[in-house]
């Protein structure tokens, strides 16, 4: 299931029972495509309502999201990371709540109706405090160009959050840890084999009755394996993995919120540059991060190849989530603006999803 569709009057309830006392205000933010988020303030004396749900509360105003239990773990990782990287001076809200429930959800699909037969659906839940700031929105429009030393620099700052206490390469769980020995490894794994319990073996019907193509996956698998083979081993950082539009708020000339941790992986730091990278036909964010780390002396051994495996890796996982979203103009959009970063084709102009 996509954003579970919620009853605003079971919501309402479930809200004032976790507060302990009424709310108003609640707003659903149009973003997101797993999760349902919401916006809510606590009302009256939010400090006498919630002395026992938040006794830390500041001002009242909350986001709380929503998804599929079997998501839920992403919804953790907020609680692992947010702290951490509070303290390399990223902006994050601070987590309040995490929990299960089973709501009513209005868009089940014939299997999950099946198998829950009352109606009610299982959720995990997150409330955070809500931050200052708008969507950082596109960074393509000439207004918003100003914002890019505060992109590039919170990017850098995000790979150095501590996760020394983990192990691992690759997607993390709720406590920093991944399954891969090395990047390397993480990478040969998602590569696009013809079989031996690949994606395409899992998705077969993606190809067959969908809209992708084998031989543009196998095309840029290729090409990320036969660079990724010769690169040096890379020490472990966070990456944000989703850095951009619904993801990141900004006040003036300063992004004053990182959100939503779900999708973060352990690997190369270039990982979240690369991923803007291949998301925006303009500015130039290698140039940029390649300034970013001349400017702070950071050594990036094989930086150009570094930079391209990251952005074949992130384009090949975002082919098969387009397959998965029914998004065919946008994995057509994609597919074009990986061959032309590969001198393969021409030009391409705005993400069809861009704001």
């Amino acid at each position: 299931m996509l954003q579970p569709a919620l009853n605003i009057d079971e919501l309402t309830a479930f809200l004032e029972r976790w507060a302990g006392g009424p709310v108003g205000g609640i707003s659903q933010f149009s973003n997101g495509q797993i999760s349902s988020v919401f916006a809510f303030e606590v009302k009256g004396d939010f400090r006498a309502v919630l002395r026992d749900a938040d006794p830390r509360a500041t001002n009242g105003r909350y986001v709380v999201r929503f998804v599929p239990v079997e998501h839920g773990e992403g919804l953790k990782k907020d609680r692992f990371f947010a702290p951490r990287a509070a303290a390399v001076g990223v902006p994050v809200p601070r987590v309040v709540a995490y929990g299960e429930l089973r709501m009513m959800v209005a868009n089940m699909n014939d299997e999950d109706r099946a198998s829950n037969g009352d109606g009610a659906f299982p959720l995990a839940y997150s409330i955070c405090d809500r931050m200052p700031g708008e969507h950082i929105g596109d960074l393509q429009d000439k207004d918003r160009r100003h914002l890019l030393p505060a992109v590039v620099e919170t990017i850098d700052r995000i790979s150095a959050i501590d996760i020394s206490d983990s192990t691992g390469y690759g997607w993390s769980d709720s406590e920093g840890n991944a399954k891969h020995a090395s990047w390397l490894s993480y990478i040969v794994a998602e590569s696009f084999p013809e079989d031996g319990g690949s994606f395409y073996e899992r998705r077969r019907d993606w190809f067959t009755e969908g809209f992708l193509e084998f031989d543009v996956f196998r095309h840029f698998s290729d090409q990320m394996m036969s660079i990724a083979s010769g690169l040096p081993e890379v020490d472990r950082s966070v990456t944000h993995n989703d850095f951009g539009y619904d993801n990141v708020l900004v006040a003036g000339s300063e992004v004053s919120a990182v959100l939503d941790w779900d999708n973060s992986i352990i690997g190369d730091h270039l990982y979240d540059g690369a991923w803007n990278d291949v998301y925006a036909s303009e500015p130039d964010y290698k140039r940029l991060f390649a300034e970013q780390y001349e400017k702070t002396g950071r050594d990036v051994p094989s930086f150009d190849d570094r930079w391209r495996v990251c952005q074949l890796h992130v384009v090949l996982q975002t082919l098969g989530w387009y397959g998965r979203s029914h998004n065919e103009a946008a994995y057509h959009w994609m597919k074009d603006r990986m061959k032309h970063l590969l001198g393969e084709g021409s030009a391409v102009g705005r993400h069809p999803g861009a704001p």
